[in-house]
């Protein structure tokens, strides 16, 4: 059985919940298996407003290939939980939820394992749910 939260729920109110635990918090997306953005909320003057198109579907298309390849490794290691990536100027955090990635890029000065307990939190609460339906 495939579950289609969006069907259901809605990403529109994942999203913003995760955007509103911190205006640290640049960008929120929900990537389908194709790196495609069913779901996008971004601040005004943020990330999303320094890519291009083309650079900001090859970003998410990166994030859903990392998470795919992770995936690869679930045997032996189990599944993937949260993946986090630092850079100088954002931090990148990638969740695996059903059939699809949930992304938030924040800037670095928030504390990325507290942010991901954050966003974790927000996102099983939307997981529980679904699974209730």
């Amino acid at each position: 059985m495939t579950i289609k939260y969006d069907d259901y729920f809605g990403f529109e109110i994942l999203c913003k919940n995760i955007t509103d635990l911190d205006e640290n918090i640049e960008l929120v997306a929900v990537l389908n298996h194709k790196g495609r953005a069913i779901e996008i909320k971004a601040r005004e003057e943020g990330i999303d407003k320094s890519l291009t198109p083309q650079k900001r579907e090859m970003f998410f298309m990166q994030c859903v290939l990392q998470a795919s390849m992770n995936r690869d490794h679930d045997d032996e290691f189990g599944k993937v939980k949260s993946s986090i990536l630092e850079r100088e100027r954002f931090t990148t955090l990638s969740f695996e939820f059903f059939n699809h990635v949930i992304l938030a890029v924040s800037r670095p000065n928030l504390n990325p394992i507290q942010l991901k307990n954050d966003i974790l939190e927000k996102i099983n609460s939307a997981r529980k749910i679904e699974l209730a339906q």
